[in-house]
């Protein structure tokens, strides 16, 4: 839900309502990226069309991203009379001027418009619809005949229960404790009997009013939300740094080529036995864009059996593992959206050298970020059966954004830019591991952090120590390269490389990334910053800013704070970023496992890797 201009709440319409959302996907909207299609089983992305006004030249003008209005329950401000508003619909309506209300004698075109009621009742499984306040006046009955409801804030208190909802026949209700809910006996809607009715109106079904199919009744219980909530919308967004391997060696006109999706269509149609590239369709592409036949077809060959082998959907960490890997091994080319230039850690200057085993300059990348689906109440997870020790308890579902799953495709945003990659050496993390002082301190605020998860419904994860530090060596990373590049903040994001099982393949590294650029990408200055001779400077001066915070010593010595208290010695003075440029959300953090702790000042990396060399001082 959005809130416009002059007092309107509207949400965004399900895909099969977007423009040209049936037809085939205009060139200049399409978003390619085989990994992350194959992963979610969609053909391809879109951008989310923006409006033009109509001119010559001008293509695919007056395209609009459509909205309904939610929730449909509206008063007047100036004499409180309620009226539910259909859910389509362009114009804003006034006030109805009831006999006898305070708008009865202005002419129509002066009455006050109607605005939106402030809460709503949605449940687990994503569903969301109107607060019922006609049962809610009545005690859970619908009333027979017509019934007026007036919505009068009183002054007596600023609470909800200064908050009732009249009605024409005499009876009245204040809002107090509509907001109570249970997580066994359910909420206040529950007990008078109004239980989930599986309403989606962003697809168009809204009490009985649906656009393809009566709505499945949902029966699970309702919780009542402001509709400004952050818990009424969480988004599931999945991102991917774009692997163009296939590329590697060929001409920025060949590539060109085979990234235009009329070529890439003409050419992936119609195989020699199913699996290779027709050289009759090459011969025709290359004649048209006077192309190398032989490079187009070796081109092509290579990007169709790149996409052969990522039919299958990939885990979290298996999807990470192929930039993890094309990143240490300098993949990329210079015509592609992948430049890599790999510096070897001995490159460096000690202590540096004895703590990364290289450093990768990504001079080009482009990440695709997809919005897949959202949830309510409780952040997204995968989808587990109905936990029969709890009936009538619903599960957190994704919900999706179209109402035909045979659509195709999905939103998504492109972002190019530079960014830093860095390889620690497994060597000095078994060393700084080896004691165990370190994972006994994280293992009550994972703890603390995966009951939370648990509570929420979500499932535990797996988090050595390991994670922590490279998390929280990020962050101190991206602080201090936002005063050495001239990037704000909020405009570096980070990319965590770790294992998430016990059993799994080590991985450890980090990239920092522009989270923010225009079409043709950024200006370098991040990639400059890692060059041999810079990145000591920036890495001992985050360092140096870590070991003290201005909320020392309450921060330092914290066992728990921040978000859901998962976090130790960290806070806003010292490691915590823009959340848009957290993975985590600013949890799982503590920067003991950087500079040491109070009860173990020696316990940090950067002491291991200076005690393996006998440095006492970083100078």
């Amino acid at each position: 839900m959005i809130d416009f201009p002059r007092d309107e709440s509207l949400m965004t319409a399900g895909l099969d309502a977007w423009p040209s959302a049936q037809q085939r996907c205009p060139g200049e909207w399409l978003v390619v990226e085989e990994r992350l299609q194959a992963r979610l089983g969609v053909d391809h992305f879109r951008l989310p069309p923006d409006y033009r006004e109509p001119g010559p030249g001008i293509r695919n003008a007056s395209q609009r991203i459509p909205f309904v209005r939610f929730p449909r329950w509206h008063y007047c401000p100036r004499d409180g009379a309620m009226r539910y508003l259909g859910l389509l619909g362009g114009s804003r309506e006034r006030c109805p001027g009831l006999q006898g209300s305070r708008c009865a004698n202005l002419a129509p075109a002066r009455r006050p418009f109607l605005i939106p009621v402030r809460i709503v009742a949605a449940c687990e499984r994503g569903h969301i619809q109107d607060f019922p306040f006609m049962e809610w006046v009545h005690g859970g009955l619908v009333p027979v005949g017509d019934h007026n409801l007036k919505y009068v804030a009183g002054r007596s208190s600023a609470s909800l229960a200064g908050i009732r909802i009249e009605c024409s026949c005499g009876r009245s209700r204040s809002l107090a404790g509509s907001f109570d809910f249970d997580a066994v006996r359910g909420g206040a809607l529950t007990q008078i009997g109004i239980d989930c009715a599986g309403h989606r109106p962003w697809l168009g079904e809204s009490d009985g009013e649906a656009a393809h199919a009566p709505p499945t009744i949902c029966g699970g219980f309702l919780r009542v939300l402001q509709r400004g909530a952050s818990n009424v919308y969480f988004s599931h967004t999945l991102s991917s740094i774009y692997l163009p391997l296939w590329a590697e060696g060929a001409s920025s006109d060949v590539i060109q080529a085979l990234e235009a999706p009329e070529v890439w269509d003409t050419l992936s149609q119609g195989l020699d036995d199913g699996v290779r590239i027709s050289r009759e369709r090459c011969e025709i592409v290359a004649r048209l864009r006077h192309l190398d036949i032989d490079a187009l077809l070796d081109a092509a060959q290579k990007r169709l059996d790149g996409i052969s082998t990522q039919a299958a959907p990939e885990s979290e960490e298996e999807f990470r593992r192929h930039e993890y890997d094309a990143f240490r091994d300098g993949r990329g080319d210079p015509n592609s959206d992948l430049l890599v230039d790999v510096r070897e850690g001995a490159e460096y200057a000690d202590p540096l050298a004895r703590l990364v085993r290289r450093v990768c300059l990504v001079k080009k990348l482009k990440e695709t970020r997809v919005l897949a689906g959202f949830s309510r109440v409780f952040p997204p997870r995968a989808q587990e059966p109905e936990d029969p020790a709890a009936p009538g308890r619903a599960q957190v579902q994704i919900q999706q954004l179209s109402f035909s799953s045979r659509l195709g495709w999905l939103p998504a945003t492109v972002v190019r830019g530079e960014g830093i990659f860095l390889e620690f050496d497994q060597a000095a993390l078994d060393e700084w591991l080896s004691d165990g002082k370190q994972a006994a301190r994280i293992e009550p605020m994972v703890r603390r952090y995966n009951d939370r998860r648990m509570q929420r419904l979500a499932p535990v994860r797996f988090l050595p120590a390991k994670f922590v530090l490279l998390h929280t060596l990020a962050h101190v990373l991206i602080r201090q390269l936002s005063f050495d590049c001239g990037y704000g903040s909020a405009s570096l994001r980070e990319r965590i490389y770790c294992e998430v099982s016990a059993d799994s393949e080590p991985m450890h590294g980090i990239l920092i990334y522009t989270a923010s650029g225009d079409a043709e990408g950024t200006m370098g200055g991040l990639v400059r910053q890692g060059e041999p001779g810079r990145l000591e400077a920036t890495l001992a001066e985050a360092l140096r800013a870590a070991a003290w915070c201005s909320s020392d010593p309450v921060c330092r010595e914290s066992h728990g704070q921040g978000t859901d208290n998962a976090n130790l010695a960290a806070c806003h003075g010292c490691v915590l970023v823009s959340e848009t440029s957290c993975e985590e959300g600013n949890r799982l953090l503590d920067r003991a496992a950087l500079v040491g702790s109070i009860e173990h000042p020696r316990s940090g990396i950067i002491s291991t890797v200076l005690d393996q060399g006998n440095e006492g001082n970083w100078d």
